[in-house]
């Protein structure tokens, strides 16, 4: 992700000491770690890029593609930075800004097709997953 990996450049460009770095304890630093990546791609999914939406329309960002699991007859979904709308279909068709909300598990069976789509109803590339 282009606009990311800006995002991510500035940040390190500016902020303050790397607290997992500087740990000798490696687990506390993997925790410290994981902590502030939380806080960088949720700044990111839910506060940047919907500024950039509504200040840059049409800024062409890349959407990420949402991983999808089956577990016990359930489709697990998830997107690597917060803030999209995942939508999803269970007929093997495109999803589309109508498309059913991915709220939880997904029970279906056939194909699952989910998307990940921005504040201005962009949609990202479509994974899927056929189920017996």
């Amino acid at each position: 992700m282009l606009v990311s990996n800006s995002f991510s450049l500035a940040e390190r460009s500016w902020a303050h000491h790397l607290d997992w770095v500087a740990s000798s304890d490696t687990t506390k630093a993997d925790s410290l770690f994981r902590n502030a990546w939380a806080r960088f791609v949720n700044t990111v999914g839910k506060r940047e890029l919907p500024r950039l939406d509504r200040e840059m329309a049409g800024l062409n960002y890349r959407i990420p593609t949402p991983g999808l699991k089956s577990a016990g007859g359930l489709v697990y979904t998830s997107v690597e930075v917060p803030g999209f709308t995942l939508r999803y279909t269970t007929d093997g068709n495109e999803p589309t800004v109508r498309s059913a909300v991915v709220n939880g598990p997904i029970s279906a069976r056939g194909t699952v097709r989910v998307a990940a789509f921005n504040a201005s109803g962009r949609k990202g590339n479509t994974a899927s997953l056929a189920l017996p």
